[in-house]
C-alpha cells in the first residue's frame, strides 16, 4: 500500500498532500484491493486443501494397513522354561504366520568363532617375518618391517569375515585374536602359506608324521634306512641338532623344551593301536647353512597343524651333582646343586613343594630326604597320585630334562593356573631353598571360542542354522534364541493380534471421521472451500467406499454387519464388540472384507485418485491455486504500479500548481509595494 504524501501548500494553503493520499487511496480499493483479497481466499483454499491432503494421506496409509494379508497382525506367547524360568527363546509373528501352538526346544546356540595367537614381547615393534598365511580364503602377505600392531591393520583392511584384535598381556606384550564377524560353525580358516607364517604368529601348531613309538629312534620308529645324517633345525627362535638314528620322538620334545620352546608327544587312536606324533608350538624350519637341515624336517614329517591347544610348563632352574655333572635321574639329593650354587641339602632335611594345579586346587607335599634319596624319589612325590600333582582332576606331570630342569607340565591343554616352588627346611630349623620355578610355557586356547550353529528342535524336526535368529523354522516366525537348555521343550503360540486388529481398524474409522469432520466445517458459509463441490466429490468416494460388498463373503459381504455404520451425521461409528465376534467367527471373511477386494483396496484407490501427483484432485487444486496464485501476484503488482505512477503525477501537478501560485503571489506582493511607493511620493 502507499505511504502518506507530504507537499506543503504555503501559497495556497490546500493540502496537496491529504489530496493525494485520498485519491490514492481510492484508486487502491478500485484496483488493488480486490486483487489482494482474491490471494488472500486463494491462500485460505490453498492451506485448506493442503490439510484435507494429510488427512486423506493418513487414511491412505490406515487404509493400506487394513487391505494386508494378516492385516491385523499376530502375536507370539513364548513361556520360560518350567524347570529354570529362564528365558530360552523369544518370537516374532509376522504377518504372513499361521495361529497354531509349536514345540520348540533350543539344543545349542550360534556362536562365533575366535583364535587367538601367540604373544610377543612388543606388539609394535618389528616382527622380522616374510610370507603369507590364508585367511576364509584370502592371502594375507606379511613383510619383515610390520609388527603385530600392522599385522593387524593389515587383516582388518582386506574385510575378510574377520576382525582383528590385539589382546593386551602387560605393557607392550599383547597378542594377535581373530573373531568371525558372524556366528556359526564356519567359524575362521586360517591355511599356512610360504614362511608358515599361521605357525610363526601361533595360530597353528606345527606337527610331525604319526609313529609307532615314542621312545624308539626317530630313524627306526619311521623306517628311515639309511637315516638322515644329523643336523640342526630352527623351531621358533630356537635351534637344536637332531639326529634320528639315535633321538626318540619323546628325547626330540625334550630338547626342544630344554631350548626353551614347547614340544610333547602326543598320543592317538589308529585303528587298534596308539601311534604318536611330535606336536610343537610354533614354526619349525630350515637351518640356513645346513644342508641337512631340511632333509631331517622332512623325514619326520613336520607340517602345518591345527588349532589345538598348548600345555602349560613350570621349570625349574638347572639342578647339578656335587661335581657339577647336569642331574639326572639317579643324582642324589644329598649335595645337590642348582643354578651353580649347593643347595646344602643333607639327610633328615625337608623338602616342602607347595602348587597349583591347572585347575586351581592346592597341592602340598613334603619329603624327608633320606641318604639315598634321588631325583627321581623327588619326580615320584610330586607325581604322586593320591597327594601329588598326579592326584585330582586336572593332573600335572613332573619329569627331568636332560638339560637337568624339572619341568611340570599341566596334563590338560588350555589356560591354566598351574604354580610350583620349592623349599628346604635344614634338621637344625634353618631355610633354604631348590631354586625359584618359572613358567616357560604359558598354557592357552589358540580356539579361544569355538564357532558353532544353532540347534534347535520344532516340533520333532531338528533345525540347524548359524544364527540365533532363525527365520523359517516356523513360517511366518522369527525364533530369537537366548538360552540352550536341551530337554526342556517349550509351547510357541501363535494366535492373531486381536487388539491390533482391532486397533487398526479404529485408525481407520478415526481418519475417515477426521475427513468428515473438515468436510463439515468447510460448509460454513466464511469457510474456504465453502459449498466446493470437488470436495464434496473426493468425500463422496470415501462414503462410496464403506459400502462395499464383497460378495465371495457369505456372513460379512459388508462393514455394517461387522460393527462400522454411519450416524445421521454421517460419522462413522465402530462397535468394537461386534466387530471382535465377527473375527472370532470368521476371520478369514474379516480379512477379506477389509482386503484388496473389500473396504480396504477402495479406500486406497479412492485416496490415490485424489491425491495422485499432477491428476489427482486433490494435487490438481493445488496446482490450479499455485498457478493463479503467481497471475493474480503479478497482477497486483502491476496495479500497484499504476496507483504508484498516478501518485507521482499528482504530486508533479500539485507541485506545479502551488510553485505557480507562489511566483504569483511574488508578483502580487510587488506590484503592491510599487504601488504604495508611488502614492507616499505623490
Amino acid at each position: 500500500m502507499s505511504s502518506p504524501t507530504n507537499i506543503s501548500g504555503l501559497s495556497t494553503g490546500i493540502q496537496w498532500g491529504d489530496l493525494v493520499d485520498t485519491t490514492v487511496k481510492a484508486l487502491e480499493a478500485r484496483q488493488v484491493k480486490p486483487i489482494t483479497d482474491r490471494l488472500t481466499k486463494r491462500a485460505a483454499q490453498k492451506a485448506a486443501w493442503t490439510k484435507m491432503q494429510d488427512l486423506v494421506d493418513k487414511l491412505n496409509t490406515n487404509a493400506r494397513n487394513l487391505r494386508r494379508t494378516g492385516f491385523g497382525g499376530y502375536v507370539a506367547t513364548v513361556p520360560t522354561s518350567p524347570t529354570t524360568s529362564r528365558t530360552l527363546l523369544a518370537a516374532t509373528a509376522s504377518l504372513t504366520a499361521t495361529p497354531g501352538r509349536y514345540r520348540v526346544e533350543v539344543l545349542q546356540l550360534a556362536d562365533t568363532a575366535k583364535i587367538g595367537g601367540a604373544s610377543v614381547t612388543d606388539t609394535t615393534a618389528a616382527r622380522g617375518l616374510t610370507g603369507s598365511m590364508s585367511i576364509n580364503g584370502t592371502s594375507i602377505d606379511i613383510v619383515g618391517t610390520e609388527s603385530l600392531d600392522d599385522i593387524r591393520t593389515k587383516i582388518n583392511d582386506a574385510n575378510i569375515g574377520v576382525t582383528a584384535t590385539i589382546l593386551s598381556e602387560g605393557g607392550t606384550a599383547g597378542r594377535l585374536v581373530l573373531t568371525s564377524k558372524t556366528a556359526g560353525a564356519a567359524g575362521v580358516t586360517i591355511v599356512d602359506g610360504t614362511g608358515g607364517m599361521a605357525r610363526e604368529l601361533g595360530f597353528i601348531d606345527t606337527r610331525t608324521k604319526l609313529v609307532s613309538s615314542a621312545s624308539l629312534t626317530a630313524a627306526a620308529a619311521l623306517g628311515l634306512v639309511p637315516s638322515p645324517p644329523e643336523a640342526s633345525i630352527r623351531v621358533g627362535s630356537t635351534v637344536i641338532t637332531v639326529n634320528l638314528a639315535t633321538d626318540s620322538m619323546a628325547s626330540i620334545a625334550a630338547r626342544i623344551n630344554a631350548a626353551g620352546a614347547a614340544a610333547s608327544v602326543e598320543s592317538e587312536a589308529y585303528g587298534s593301536e596308539t601311534r604318536y606324533r611330535l606336536v610343537v608350538d610354533g614354526n619349525v624350519s630350515a637351518v640356513d647353512g645346513d644342508a641337512g637341515s631340511q632333509g631331517v624336517i622332512d623325514a619326520l614329517g613336520f607340517a602345518a597343524g591345527t588349532t589345538g591347544s598348548v600345555k602349560q610348563t613350570v621349570q625349574t632352574p638347572v639342578y647339578t651333582d656335587g661335581a657339577d655333572a647336569v642331574a639326572s635321574a639317579s643324582t642324589l639329593l644329598v649335595g645337590l646343586k642348582f643354578g651353580g650354587s649347593a643347595s646344602n641339602l643333607a639327610a633328615g632335611d625337608a623338602i616342602n613343594l607347595r602348587g597349583l594345579r591347572g585347575d586351581g586346587t592346592a597341592v602340598t607335599i613334603g619329603l624327608v630326604v633320606g641318604a639315598n634319596d634321588t631325583m627321581q624319589t623327588l619326580l615320584d612325590k610330586m607325581n604322586d597320585a593320591t597327594t601329588g600333582f598326579g592326584s585330582g582332576s586336572r593332573t600335572a606331570t613332573a619329569a627331568l630334562g636332560a638339560d637337568g630342569r624339572i619341568r611340570l607340565t599341566d596334563d590338560s591343554a588350555g589356560a591354566s593356573r598351574l604354580t610350583m616352588s620349592m623349599s628346604v627346611t635344614h634338621v637344625d630349623g634353618t631355610s633354604g631353598s631348590l631354586g625359584s620355578a618359572s613358567t616357560s610355557v604359558i598354557g592357552r586356547s589358540r580356539e579361544l571360542q569355538v564357532g558353532q550353529d544353532a540347534v534347535i528342535r520344532v516340533d520333532g524336526r531338528e533345525v540347524t542354522r548359524s544364527t540365533n535368529n532363525i527365520t523359517d523354522a516356523i513360517a511366518g516366525v522369527t525364533l530369537a534364541l537366548s538360552t540352550a537348555e536341551p530337554g526342556t521343550a517349550l509351547d510357541v503360540t501363535i494366535d492373531r493380534d486381536v487388539k491390533g486388529t482391532v486397533d487398526s481398524v479404529q485408525k481407520l474409522v478415526d481418519s475417515y471421521n477426521e475427513i468428515r469432520k473438515f468436510f463439515d466445517e468447510q460448509r460454513a458459509v466464511d469457510a474456504p472451500l465453502y459449498a466446493d463441490s470437488l470436495l464434496r466429490g473426493v468425500v463422496g468416494t470415501f462414503q462410496d467406499a464403506l459400502r462395499t460388498d464383497v460378495s465371495s463373503n457369505a456372513t460379512y459381504n459388508k462393514v455394517t454387519l461387522a460393527g462400522l455404520t454411519l450416524d445421521r451425521n454421517g460419522i462413522l461409528t465402530f462397535s468394537q464388540d461386534t466387530f471382535k465376534t465377527a473375527l472370532a467367527e470368521q476371520p478369514t471373511e474379516i480379512e477379506a472384507l477389509f482386503g484388496f477386494s473389500g473396504v480396504g483396496q477402495a479406500f486406497v484407490s479412492a485416496a490415490d485418485s485424489a491425491t495422485q501427483f499432477g491428476i489427482g484432485t486433490i494435487s490438481s487444486q493445488l496446482k490450479n491455486i499455485n498457478e493463479n496464485t503467481i497471475l493474480l501476484k503479478k497482477r497486483e503488482a502491476d496495479a500497484q504500479k499504476r496507483v504508484e505512477l498516478k501518485r507521482e503525477q499528482l504530486v508533479a501537478q500539485f507541485t506545479r500548481m502551488e510553485e505557480a501560485m507562489s511566483r504569483l503571489t511574488a508578483q502580487s506582493s510587488s506590484l503592491l509595494s510599487s504601488m504604495k511607493g508611488l502614492q507616499s511620493n505623490n
